[in-house]
């Protein structure tokens, strides 16, 4: 009933693909050769640092250097909005102490 209608693209035309593949057959026989035993991986950080570890040392104090770098930046913002709550709360008890008289 509400079907959408999609205009007939220029670019690409759809050609369903064929396959004519032929199945290959099944072996019966069972291979009585064991398959050499595969040597463990290492995965890619423990290689890596392994293989240069100077470049492990440097990561580690960059990132080290940009954690701090934001936590001092959040420190300062913090004393920023302090410093300016209090001299806003002196600012508005003058205002009252002005309106008052």
């Amino acid at each position: 009933m509400l079907t959408p209608k999609y205009p007939q693209s220029d670019t690409h035309t759809f050609t369903p693909a064929r396959h004519n593949a032929v199945q290959a057959p099944v072996p019966t026989e069972r291979i009585s050769e064991s398959a050499p035993a595969v040597a463990p991986t290492r995965s890619g950080v423990v290689h890596a640092v392994r293989a240069n570890p100077v470049v492990a040392i440097t990561g580690t104090l960059v990132v080290g250097a940009v954690v701090t770098s934001m936590l001092l930046a959040v420190a300062i913002t913090a004393l920023a909005l302090s410093v300016s709550g209090v001299v806003l709360l002196g600012l508005v008890r003058i205002l009252r102490q002005e309106l008052n008289r």
